[in-house]
C-alpha cells in the first residue's frame, strides 16, 4: 500500500515529496509489507508491559553503573560470560545513504536506534520512547515552562578522553542549525526561542546558551510540554568541537568525538560499520563484548539475508517481517527465539480527503469506518502482524504517559449501510469513482493484501474501489499535487513523544500532513448532523492548549477530547497497531528493547553480555 506519512519519527522538516521517497525506499525491503510502512523499522522485545530486558537473574537498577569499565553486572555474577566477544548486528538502511554524523544524517529510523551507541545528548530515549537522563545529571524547569536548565554529569567525557563542557552543546546545536547547511533534522529544534529567524539567517540570537562549564540553559518560544521528547532526538547530540576543528566535517565520526559507550572504528558504506568500546564512557562498558560489527544488508533480499546470517550464527538477531513469519514459525529453533513487541508504538489508519467526493460528507467517511472488519484485516489479511484497534494514539503512549485513548467507530455493517444511505448512496449506488493508488514497485503479495482490504468495502457496502497499481510513487505524489489531496489512502503514524502530541502534529488543520493532504479545515460545510468545520476549529483549540498545558491530567483530557473529534469525523480511521517481531540469540542477554527501538537494543550498554556457549 502506500504509506506516505512521515518517514521515521514525526516532526521532520523534510517536505512531503522527500517523505514519499523515504517511504518508497523503506517499502522496497521493509518488514511489513510496505512500511512506514514507515517508521520506523523497529522491532522490540516482548515482556513486562511495554518492554523487556532479556537477561538472567535480577534486573539491575536502571542507570546504575558497574564498579569499573569492564566490571561484571550484578545479575551475571553467578553466570559464566564470554569475554572479548564479537557481536554481529545486521543493519538495514532501507535505501538511505548511511551518514554517521548526527548533525548530517537524515530522519530515518535505523539511525535513531544505532546512533545512541556512539553519540549522546542531555537526555535520551528508553526502549519505549520515554525520556531518561544521559549527559545531564539533573535539570530544572521554570514555573512558566519556558526555561530548562541542565547540569552536566561531572564524568561526562568524549571517547577521546576530553571533558564535555556546556559550551560544546551550544557549538553543536549552532552547527545543526547553520543556515548555510542545516541538519535534515533541524526542525527538532524548532521549539527554541529565535529558531525561525536563526535558520533563516536573519539573526544570531537563539534560545540556548552555556551558563558555566557545567550548566546549559534552553529557552522555548512557548512552554511545550513535550519538549524533552524532541530534545532526545539525535540531532541534539553533542560533538567534540576540538575534534571537528582537527579532523573536519567529513572525518569527525571516526575520531572519537562522541560520548556513548561505543566508538566508530571502521566504516564501509557498502559492507559494515565497526564499533569498539569507549573506555571513557561514564556508565562503563560491557564486560563481555569487545567489538560490535554491523553488517549492512540492503535491497529486496535484506531481511532474508539477515535471517540467513542468523541461522549460520553469523548474526545475533534478525527482523521477522510477514514475508518470513511462516518460515520462522515452522522452524522449532527459530520459533522458540521469536520475540514479539507489545504494546505498539504505531497505528496504521485509513484516511480520506475532506475536499474530494464522496468523502466531503462525514456520513460517507463514517460508513467506510464502520465497514471495516479489523479482525479480518489484522489476523487474516496481515496474519497476526497487527492488533486491531479503533483508537488513533498508539497504546505505548498509555504506558509512558498515562493516556487512555478513546475508542472510535467499530465494525458495524448495519450502521455503515445506514450512514451511506443517509448520505444519499443507498446500497453504494451513485458514488463517484474511488481510487486507491498503490506503488507499482510493491510486491505481488503486498498488492494482493491491499486488494483484500478493498474487498471489505465491497462485501459490506457494495462499493467497488478501483485499485490502481500502475503508477510510481512519484506519479502518485504528482496526482496529490494536482488534486490538492489524497482521496483515499492508508498511512502509518508513529509517536515520538511521551504525550499524545501526535494529534497536534498530524491532525491540526495547518499541519503539513493535513493541509493539502486530507484537508480537514474550519471552513467545511455540515454533513447532516455532523459539522466537520466546527470540529476542526475546536480540534485546533484543544491541541493548541494541550501542547503547552503543564498539568498532566488536564493535558491528557484535552488530547482525549481532540482524539474523540478525530474519530467522530473519521479524519483517520484506525486499523491496527503493528506487532514487531524478531529473533535474537538466547546467549545475548541484558538487552532492552521495546516499541521505540525494535530489534536493535536501546544501547549495547554495560548490562549487555554474551553468555558462555
Amino acid at each position: 500500500m502506500l504509506d506516505r506519512s512521515s518517514p521515521t519519527r514525526t516532526g521532520s522538516a523534510t517536505d512531503r515529496a522527500d517523505l514519499d521517497r523515504l517511504v518508497r525506499d523503506f517499502a522496497a525491503g521493509a518488514p511489513r509489507a510496505s512500511r512506514r510502512d514507515l517508521l520506523r523499522f523497529s522491532a522490540l522485545a516482548a515482556g513486562a508491559v511495554a518492554t523487556t530486558r532479556l537477561g538472567v537473574g535480577p534486573t539491575a537498577t536502571a542507570g546504575a553503573a558497574p564498579a569499573g569499565n569492564r566490571a561484571k553486572p550484578y545479575r551475571y555474577q553467578d553466570a559464566e560470560i564470554e569475554e572479548n566477544a564479537t557481536v554481529n548486528v545486521p543493519f538495514n538502511p532501507y535505501g538511505q545513504d548511511i551518514v554517521l554524523d548526527p548533525h548530517r544524517a537524515t530522519n530515518w529510523g535505523p539511525f535513531w536506534t544505532m546512533f545512541p551507541n556512539v553519540w549522546g545528548g542531555l537526555v535520551r530515549y528508553d526502549q519505549n520512547a520515554a525520556v531518561e537522563l544521559d549527559l545531564a545529571e539533573s535539570f530544572t524547569k521554570s514555573d512558566d515552562g519556558l526555561v530548562y536548565t541542565f547540569k552536566l554529569r561531572p564524568d561526562a567525557r568524549y571517547a577521546n578522553g576530553r571533558p564535555v563542557l556546556a559550551e560544546h552543546f551550544v557549538v553543536s546545536w549552532r552547527r545543526a542549525l547553520d543556515p548555510e547547511r542545516p541538519s535534515p533534522m533541524a526542525s527538532f529544534l524548532q521549539h527554541v526561542e529565535g529558531y525561525e529567524a536563526y535558520v533563516a539567517g536573519e539573526s544570531e540570537e537563539i534560545g540556548f546558551g552555556a551558563v558555566d562549564d557545567a550548566t546549559v540553559e534552553i529557552t522555548l518560544s512557548q512552554p511545550f510540554n513535550y519538549f524533552l521528547s524532541y530534545l532526545a532526538a539525535f540531532v541534539w547530540n553533542v560533538v567534540d568541537p576540538d575534534a571537528l576543528e582537527e579532523f573536519g566535517e567529513d572525518e569527525i565520526a571516526l575520531h572519537d568525538a562522541g560520548t556513548g559507550p561505543w566508538r566508530f572504528t571502521a566504516f564501509d558504506p557498502e559492507t559494515q560499520i565497526v564499533m569498539e568500546p569507549n573506555t571513557n564512557h561514564y556508565g562503563g562498558n560491557s564486560p563481555s563484548i569487545a567489538t560490535l560489527v554491523w553488517p549492512i544488508v540492503s535491497g529486496p533480499s535484506a531481511d532474508a539475508d539477515a535471517l540467513a546470517l542468523y541461522r549460520n550464527d553469523e548474526a545475533v538477531s534478525a527482523d521477522v517481517p510477514l514475508s518470513l513469519k511462516q518460515e520462522v514459525e515452522d522452524d522449532e529453533t527459530l520459533s522458540n527465539e521469536l520475540i514479539r513487541i507489545e504494546p505498539s508504538g504505531s497505528t496504521r489508519s485509513l484516511a480520506m480527503d475532506f475536499r474530494q467526493a464522496p468523502f466531503d460528507d462525514v456520513r460517507v467517511r463514517r460508513a467506510f469506518a464502520q465497514a471495516i472488519d479489523r479482525d479480518a484485516w489484522a489476523n487474516e489479511i496481515w496474519q497476526g502482524t497487527y492488533l486491531p484497534t479503533t483508537s488513533f494514539i498508539p497504546p505505548v503512549v498509555g504506558v509512558t504517559g498515562e493516556y487512555e485513548a478513546p475508542e472510535g467507530l467499530a465494525f458495524d455493517p448495519d450502521e455503515a449501510r445506514s450512514s451511506l444511505e443517509a448520505a444519499g448512496f443507498a446500497n453504494g449506488e451513485g458514488l463517484p469513482e474511488i481510487v486507491f493508488y498503490q506503488n507499482a514497485e510493491d510486491s505481488p503479495e503486498e498488492i494482493e493484501r491491499w486488494r483484500a482490504f478493498l474487498d471489505l468495502f465491497q462485501e459490506t457496502l457494495n462499493v467497488g474501489i478501483t485499485h490502481d497499481t500502475t503508477k510510481t510513487l512519484e506519479q502518485i505524489q504528482d496526482l496529490q499535487t494536482d488534486n490538492g489531496g489524497r482521496q483515499f489512502d492508508v498511512v502509518w503514524w508513529w509517536n515520538i513523544a511521551e504525550t499524545p502530541q501526535l494529534l497536534s502534529d498530524v491532525c491540526r488543520t495547518d499541519s503539513a500532513y493535513m493541509r493539502g493532504v486530507f484537508n480537514w479545515s474550519a471552513d467545511l460545510e455540515p454533513s447532516g448532523d455532523f459539522d466537520p468545520g466546527a470540529d476542526a476549529a475546536t480540534l485546533d483549540d484543544l491541541v493548541g492548549r494541550a501542547d503547552i498545558e503543564q498539568d498532566e491530567a488536564t493535558r491528557n483530557d484535552l488530547y482525549r477530547q481532540a482524539e474523540e473529534l478525530v474519530l467522530r469525523n473519521a479524519v483517520y480511521v484506525p486499523l491496527g497497531n503493528w506487532v514487531q517481531m524478531f529473533v535474537q540469540k538466547p546467549w545475548l542477554q541484558g538487552t532492552r528493547q521495546g516499541p521505540w527501538t525494535g530489534r536493535l537494543p536501546v544501547r549495547f550498554d554495560q548490562d549487555v553480555v554474551v553468555l558462555a556457549r
